[in-house]
């Protein structure tokens, strides 16, 4: 059974220091925790595969991180990198190998978890929302998120799209072919 162990994200990645790991993990505790979820919690995926996965984490919320992660908007941001690269992770044969440029269209190159060369394979594009509302939904963000990574279908690389809800929690995880 697949679940989302949180604290992985700890060993970083290619493309993704352990210390920025770190600092994700702790926007991720942080926001889950203001939203009332405790380890494990279910988050229900869809896309490329329908599931709900059981997202794990040893937690560490204090009052000093309350103080530290206090930027709402910021938190969700940071938190649904730190989701997403997870999610990548465990549902493709990719990991995070190297953040884009701003102005790309999406925010990671993914490449394949065995190469030690860190080849760009594919894109993943990440988008937060801490709580879904009318105007504001994950397929409306999703929809949104498909048009803006077309600035970089140049690469003919495939892209991946996530979209985490923290409230629910829930994401959209889906990969889209370039031609």
């Amino acid at each position: 059974m697949k679940e989302l162990l949180l604290d992985s994200i700890l060993e970083g990645m290619p493309g993704i220091t352990a210390v920025e790991g770190a600092n994700l993990l702790e926007n991720c505790i942080y926001l889950l925790h203001e939203k009332g979820h405790v380890s494990p919690t279910d988050m229900e995926v869809s896309g490329m595969e329908n599931l709900m996965l059981p997202v794990v984490w040893r937690d560490t919320y204090d009052e000093q991180m309350k103080r530290t992660y206090a930027d709402r908007q910021s938190a969700t941001e940071r938190a649904a990198i730190c989701i997403s690269a997870l999610l990548a992770t465990t549902m493709t044969e990719y990991t995070i190998v190297e953040r884009s440029r701003r102005g790309t269209g999406f925010d990671y190159y993914l490449g394949n978890k065995e190469d030690k060369f860190f080849l760009p394979k594919a894109r993943l594009e990440v988008s937060g929302i801490e709580e879904e509302k009318s105007g504001n939904t994950l397929l409306q963000r999703y929809r949104m998120k498909l048009k803006q990574v077309e600035r970089s279908d140049y690469l003919k690389l495939p892209v991946y799209i996530a979209v985490v809800e923290f409230d629910t929690p829930k994401s959209i995880f889906d990969r889209k072919e370039t031609i």
